[in-house]
């Protein structure tokens, strides 16, 4: 994936949480109120027997109802809220309370129920914005849910404090309010400016997905989403008695990430191909994310329009491996089709611009008719740029590319076999390993056994390929490991590569299995190539994460100064209302 949108993607995740049990909130309640019961009645004249009272009433009730009926009233309110995000906002609200109202009390001793009556305004305030944000972007729904804490402690607390303390929280409370929804208007007009989308209405989405795999952001990335024309290169490989193998490398990105999107590109594409087709990461960034499923299938209807009814090539050359600065690829001739894998490892690298594979695709075209170009997107560690027309690395890329082509297309071509495994694995997407395990093909020709290997996954923790490839070479003539870079490994972060979780040696012995289980299953091949042109596939369009990501940046570095302006106006409001109706 590009690393410049990863990084953006990354940038962006540190404002996103995931709620922990409600039994940790519950726990921090009863100690946090249990600590300023004990110090309430150690500083008074109360015992353990005959304790304080107001701490239970203002402090511990409010927040126990605000976990135990806070998703009740959403649901009546049209909202979803579970208990653990229920019982983080009353642990966080609890935890403004106390510091709001206590801590001031060393300096102004006497001015306790001001300082109570302020912290449950901003409680309230609080729980609207978190409310808005997990519940329900309308924040009329989610006034009375985001009240249930504050409103239970002014009245739990009234009979301690008086009606004075009454009167300005409910000024304070109405003050907020409004403070709120104008601290909303402002921090949402950039973005549905740009986009006809609020950042709340995103959160929710997101939030939605996050839960419960929902694919709302699929509208928003529709609406924004943009047509275009991209060409996909298949190799049929066709056995006496087997099962067709295809070789498919789409030029579209398997992104943004979880089930959003078309993240989940080659698996959609493997059940729509064949059993045995293995899809291969081509040259594209996020731009060229599908913005859903249907998108996808576009692609997969396209291939398989294009493909061929029977195989007539016998022959291919060697693997061969040819490098360029710090690019290698290793290419294979198949009759008019050319297959060619391209890595910098150990050298870190992501996405190339689909321009650039464009641009080398044509190159190989004075050759072949058909020029598979393969991004291995094999070796990451920490989060980098991606790879683009023009620059010095792109013209390593093209470099060695073209060196392959011209080197391949004087190589001999003779008769040759095939062989494929496909193997699951026991891993979990959280681990790094996508739906489709790994699979493997054996080309064995002149003399030679090469093997083309290929994780589910999202790019390879650095030395992994390079570690599995120095073993498997015991086994084959030559190799190259690859991953699709499929984002369903992915939620809110662009690294979890294959070999990052899980080690190389606890998944090598499958993949050495996979690769004997293709050497078994080799036999003589005929091929076929084929470039399918895929016509008005939907996506993301160009720079569009990246213009999301700058734009939620660039509110981010308001939001203090505006939320400071806001605040101070709803106390000024209070005070002149305050002071209108009891002078």
């Amino acid at each position: 994936m590009s690393g410049e949108m990863d990084l953006k993607l990354e940038a962006l995740s540190r404002f996103i949480v995931t709620s922990p049990s409600w039994a940790w909130s519950l726990a921090i309640i009863l100690v946090l109120c249990g600590c300023v019961e004990i110090m309430s009645i150690l500083g008074s004249n109360e015992s353990f027997t005959n304790p304080n009272l107001f701490p239970i009433a203002a402090y511990l009730v409010p927040a126990l109802a605000a976990l135990a009926f806070t998703p009740w009233l959403a649901r009546r309110f049209s909202g979803k809220l579970d208990y653990g995000w229920s019982g983080l906002t009353a642990a966080l609200g609890l935890i403004i309370s106390l510091f709001v109202s206590l801590s001031p009390i060393l300096l102004f001793r006497f001015s306790f129920a001001l300082f109570f009556a302020v912290s449950l305004a901003l409680v309230f305030a609080f729980r609207m914005l978190l409310l808005a944000a997990v519940v329900d972007f309308h924040l009329r729904k989610v006034v009375v849910p985001a009240f249930v804490h504050s409103g239970l402690a002014v009245l739990g607390a009234a009979p301690f404090l008086g009606l004075w303390f009454v009167q300005v929280s409910v000024l304070l409370h109405i003050s907020f309010v409004i403070g709120v929804y104008a601290f909303i208007v402002v921090i949402e007009r950039p973005m549905k400016a740009n986009f006809g989308i609020g950042p709340l209405q995103l959160v929710n989405a997101f939030l939605l997905h996050l839960s419960e795999g929902s694919h709302k952001l699929n509208d928003f990335f529709r609406s924004i989403g943009e047509s275009v024309v991209v060409p996909q290169v298949s190799l049929v490989l066709q056995r006496e008695g087997k099962e067709e193998i295809f070789v498919t490398v789409p030029n579209v990105h398997p992104g943004p990430l979880g089930e959003i999107g078309g993240s989940n590109l080659p698996k959609i594409l493997h059940g729509q191909i064949g059993d045995a087709a293995m899809v291969f990461h081509g040259s594209a960034s996020h731009d060229f994310n599908p913005v859903d499923e249907t998108e996808v299938k576009k692609v997969g209807d396209a291939v398989l329009a294009s493909l061929p009814g029977s195989c007539t090539n016998t022959r291919c050359t060697k693997a061969g491996r040819y490098r360029h600065g710090s690019v290698k690829v290793m290419a294979q001739a198949f009759g008019d089709t050319v297959i060619a894998v391209a890595t910098r490892s150990p050298l870190v690298t992501e996405d190339l611009d689909f321009a650039l594979g464009f641009a080398i695709m044509k190159a190989g075209e004075k050759y072949f008719p058909h020029v598979g170009f393969v991004d291995g997107h094999n070796c990451m560690d920490t989060l980098s740029d991606g790879v683009y027309s023009g620059t010095e690395l792109g013209m390593e890329y093209l470099g060695a590319a073209e060196a392959a082509f011209a080197a391949t297309a004087q190589a001999e071509q003779g008769p040759f076999s095939a062989g494929y495994a496909h193997k699951a694995l026991p891993f979990t997407r959280t681990e790094g390993f996508g739906d489709l395990g790994v699979q493997v093909l054996v080309i064995a020709a002149g003399g030679q056994k090469a093997a083309y290997v290929l994780f589910d996954g999202n790019n390879m923790q650095t030395g992994a390929r390079d570690e599995i490839r120095r073993r498997l070479l015991a086994l084959v003539d030559e190799c190259e490991v690859a991953t699709t870079d499929t984002h369903v490994v992915n939620t809110v972060s662009g690294r979890n590569q294959v070999g990052l979780r899980v080690p190389v040696d606890r998944f090598y012995p499958l993949v050495e299995e996979a690769v004997r289980e293709a050497l078994a299953d080799a036999s003589p091949a005929r091929s076929a190539g084929v470039t399918a042109w895929c016509r008005g596939v939907v996506v993301f369009g160009s720079q569009r994460i990246s213009q999301i990501a700058s734009t939620v940046n660039a509110m981010i570095g308001f939001l203090l100064p505006v939320a400071i302006i806001i605040i101070v106006g709803a106390f000024l409001t209070t005070a002149m209302a305050y002071f209108l109706l009891v002078y």
